[in-house]
């Protein structure tokens, strides 16, 4: 296991890089965790594979930075590629991760051999102007805590504004998905989760699921693995093996 470091414009990006056979796996995070949360997922698979994690912008060990877009963030999983000298991996994605999955391999298909979506990428937006401003009020409340989480390397070290923009700049991603997932050139499957979880109700989670049948019907590469029993939050430390599973079927699929 080595450590490894990525220069950006205003930023370093800090990441590990596992040793061990082909095909590599690439992860990439929800908007506010880090890849201390493929723990269960990486320990699962057992060194068959090369693992690379990394954390994101102002996220874990990386530093802070004055850009937070979608864009910045998907030219930082260029930029761990070209770091870390991998060819064509696998890139394994939960939540915001799969957004950014999705947009990378669509305007590098040559780059990637197959994307692991675990309940992310929806091609759908959910929020109206009501919605926005809801997610902003959430995050002011939710502040106090995430500055805790951030002390602790838990979250990310970002203001409430900042947290929320990201947020709706991921919704608003996610609705023009669409010609994304229809130019992807590598299996693609989804891990679905179930249930609601403390950022979106019962019913939201459901329209945003339902929606993967879009991206399934654009792309014959494009299908969905497992639907697991934990909701949102929960998948990559309660269905580890789920996410592993998937993995495989791609690796399969790619070979």
């Amino acid at each position: 296991m080595s450590n490894f470091t990525v220069q950006t414009a205003d930023t370093r990006l800090h990441g590990t890089d596992t040793p061990g056979p082909t095909p590599a796996l690439l992860f990439l995070n929800g908007a506010f965790a880090t890849q201390r949360h493929w723990k269960r997922v990486i320990q699962r698979l057992g060194g068959m594979y090369r693992t690379i994690t990394f954390d994101a912008r102002a996220r874990g060990k990386s530093g802070t930075s004055s850009d937070y877009s979608t864009q910045a963030a998907v030219d930082d999983v260029g930029r761990v590629i070209a770091e870390t000298g991998v060819e064509r991996p696998i890139l394994v994605a939960w939540s915001q991760g799969a957004t950014l999955a999705v947009r990378y391999a669509a305007r590098h298909p040559e780059r990637i051999a197959g994307l692991v979506l675990i309940d992310g990428a929806y091609p759908i937006s959910m929020f109206d102007e009501a919605g926005r401003e809801a997610v902003r009020a959430q995050f002011r409340r939710l502040g106090w805590i995430m500055r805790i989480l951030a002390f602790f390397g838990a979250s990310a070290r970002m203001s409430p504004a900042e947290s929320a923009e990201v947020v709706i700049e991921m919704d608003a991603i996610n609705g023009t998905l669409g010609a994304d997932f229809a130019a992807l050139r590598s299996p693609t499957v989804f891990v679905v989760g179930s249930g609601a979880h403390s950022g979106a109700s019962a019913e939201d989670n459901r329209s945003m699921r339902a929606a993967a049948a879009e991206a399934i019907a654009s792309n014959d590469l494009v299908t969905v693995f497992a639907t697991t029993p934990s909701n949102h939050v929960q998948i990559l430390a309660k269905d580890p093996g789920v996410v592993v599973a998937a993995i495989e079927d791609v690796i399969k699929k790619s070979a």
